[in-house]
């Protein structure tokens, strides 16, 4: 109704003009008409469009509506100059109105690139994500669909394509939306790889010392060879997974009950993948629980505030808590304010913000914002008063001394505005960069923003007191240190780890089982009187050092025998190396080097197997992780073969058997 009668009126200017006009020039009715080539427009719309500028919210139009009335003409025409001049435009009303970037824009063209591409048009598709991109450089939606783009016009190979996939990667970690869920997928890869690392790390000691603790257990039971005997050791083996009927359970009891026997290299390198394995599932429920609360409000509203997001849609639930008597009452008004202010609903916004001004530790905040909304609405000396209100109530705010030189600027008050700037610049450094401030033609009023810290501890203390909020062990609140035991047997593998490396400290080292350097045969200090050349066994040391009077036939038994072990340890050696690079050096006694390549064998073994990105974008699905998958996908497995040739091939093609590390047996 406001627009209607706004328009009426300028169509009586209008009326009233036309005849001012052959007034002022004399007024004749054969006035000359004017020079061939111009035309005198006059556009009762136009005039009534800026009469209601500070009140366009009441007539459905603001920010959003602007931008896809924008996006609709740049849809209509496939000339290249009108598509550059729209562009243009574009361009200067997201600087007029604070929207650099503008992830919103950056999407609805990404959306007109979806339907090139489905139409076959490929370097239109191309053409429109760098417009998307132009519009939010940092968008990991707009690097996903570059990287299409580029995959489809110069193949999986080409180095545009695995710069715009990295960069996607890096972007998901530092946009502000999906910084969580990227740190989320980041913790699963981590407490994949770890997993498989423990693993590999289990099923060799299990390899090595199985015989050992064998051999223990039948002594514990008096030293019979018999079948229940043979059994007892068998059970011991597989003793939790026969109790609970899980995998998981091997893995966890055989990285600790092996620290028994193993060496110390290799209990330490056990001790640094139990480490990665707890710190990584600790690290993932952090991180899931974060992403949650990113998901609830205020902290969503406020998130949308810092990323730019001009929408109010999924903002309508803050206004139940704005009413009189609400303890968040200010915080949310605030907020509601904030996210009016994005979207151009500026009386709105301003209708919010006045009352705020009086009182409250945000109100320097509040008189910055105001100031914000004057300046995009060209109330330029009302805005400067707004920028020193904020600055009175707080002198070193930063971004209202930016802000006010911005407005002085547009009133031709360049000492002014020079003093205001170096003011900013001498109060945050970091300011410029981190309201991605490139160049002056792009500078434009910095909003203040409620820190997400303080949204994060609201939603938090909201939804832990809400009935039916998220539980298990992904329940949020508690202590940091919980985090470490509420992975799925993180706290076993600790307990295990511990229990049994305590064991040995307070054990003697002759008190459990050891294995001959020379034929691998296990012994014990019952087998072994004598502690002289402690890590050979007795028929070793008379057959290989003593020499002395052993029957030729026992020589050449025990010469077998020794062969035999060799050619099991090579083969031991060469299928470990071949399915898991890495492997076979625990054997050669290297387990520090063993726990590095096996990290990265099965870092890129979880890249392959989770695609990137398990858990998907919280982005519509404009451009997809497709792109990402395949370059993640043939990274790995271009790094996996690497490490294969230059690891693991080498290894496993070698004659000598391995010897356990001479240094590694002390």
């Amino acid at each position: 109704m406001r627009r209607r009668s706004l328009g009426f009126l300028a169509v009586l200017a209008a009326a009233f003009l036309a005849p001012a006009v052959l007034l002022a020039q004399g007024g004749r009715r054969d006035a000359p008409p004017p020079p061939s080539g111009t035309t005198i427009h006059l556009d009762p719309n136009e005039v009534a469009k800026q009469m209601s500028s500070s009140h366009e919210e009441i007539v459905d139009v603001n920010n959003e509506s602007t931008l896809m009335k924008y996006v609709k003409a740049f849809e209509g025409t496939r000339q290249p100059e009108d598509r550059q001049q729209i562009i243009t435009e574009l361009t200067d009303f997201c600087v007029q109105r604070g929207l650099r970037p503008s992830p919103d824009l950056a999407e609805m063209f990404l959306a007109l690139g979806l339907e090139a591409r489905a139409q076959g048009r490929i370097p239109d598709y191309a053409e429109i994500c760098r417009y998307a991109e132009s519009f939010d450089p940092d968008h990991p939606l707009v690097h996903l669909a570059l990287a299409d783009a580029a995959r489809r016009q110069q193949g999986i190979l080409s180095g545009p394509f695995f710069y715009e996939a990295l960069a996607a990667v890096v972007s998901s970690f530092t946009n502000v939306e999906t910084r969580w869920l990227a740190l989320a997928n980041l913790a699963l890869w981590l407490r994949v790889t770890s997993f498989l690392v423990l693993a590999a790390l289990a099923l060799v000691l299990l390899i090595k010392y199985q015989a050992q603790l064998r051999h223990d257990i039948q002594e514990w039971m008096g030293g019979a060879d018999n079948t229940l005997v043979k059994a007892a050791g068998i059970i011991a083996l597989f003793l939790p997974s026969l109790l609970f009927l899980a995998g998981y359970w091997w893995i966890i009891y055989w990285a600790g009950v092996f620290m028994l026997y193993a060496r110390w290299p290799e209990r330490a390198a056990t001790a640094i993948a139990i480490l990665g394995f707890v710190t990584s599932g600790a690290f993932a429920i952090h991180c899931q629980q974060q992403t949650y609360l990113a998901m609830s409000q205020p902290q969503a509203s406020n998130i949308r505030c810092y990323a730019g997001r001009i929408g109010v849609g999924l903002d309508a639930s803050l206004s139940a808590h704005t009413g009189p008597g609400d303890p968040l009452a200010r915080t949310y008004t605030f907020l509601l304010a904030n996210r009016y202010l994005l979207h151009g609903s500026y009386a709105r916004a301003e209708g919010l913000y006045q009352p705020m001004l009086n009182g409250g530790n945000d109100a320097a905040a509040v008189a910055n914002n105001l100031g914000c909304i004057y300046f995009y609405e060209n109330r330029y000396q009302e805005a400067i008063q707004q920028f020193g209100k904020a600055i009175d109530m707080k002198a070193d705010m930063a971004p209202a001394y930016l802000n006010r030189s911005l407005a002085e600027n547009k009133l031709f008050d360049f000492s002014g505005a020079k003093e205001d700037q170096d003011k900013a610049q001498g109060l945050d450094k970091r300011l410029f960069r981190a309201s991605k401030l490139r160049q002056a033609d792009d500078w434009s009023p910095v909003p203040s923003w409620i820190p997400l810290d303080v949204t994060r501890q609201i939603a938090l203390r909201l939804e832990t007191s809400r009935p039916g909020s998220i539980s298990g062990p992904l329940q949020l609140g508690g202590s940091a240190v919980s985090l470490f035991f509420r992975p799925a047997f993180s706290l076993w593998a600790i307990l295990f780890w511990v229990v049994f490396t305590g064991t040995v400290l307070v054990k003697k080292s002759t008190f459990f089982a050891r294995a001959c350097f020379k034929c691998g045969r296990p012994f014990c200090s019952r087998c072994k009187t004598s502690l002289e050349f402690e890590s050979f066994c007795s028929q070793c040391v008379h057959l290989f050092i003593k020499q002395d009077g052993v029957s030729p036939e026992a020589r050449l038994k025990k010469n077998y025998e020794v062969e035999s072990y060799n050619r099991a340890q090579r083969l031991q050696r060469s299928v470990l190396s071949l399915l898991a690079p890495g492997a076979g050096h625990i054997l050669e006694g290297r387990p520090f080097a063993a726990i590095l390549i096996l990290a990265l064998w099965f870092g890129a073994i979880s890249a392959l197997a989770l695609g990137a990105y398990a858990l998907p974008l919280p982005y519509p699905d404009l451009a997809g992780t497709s792109a990402l998958r395949i370059a993640a996908a043939v990274a790995a497995l271009i790094f996996m073969a690497i490490l294969w040739g230059g690891f693991g091939l080498p290894l496993a093609l070698k004659h000598e058997p391995p010897r356990l590390g001479q240094a590694g047996r002390t």
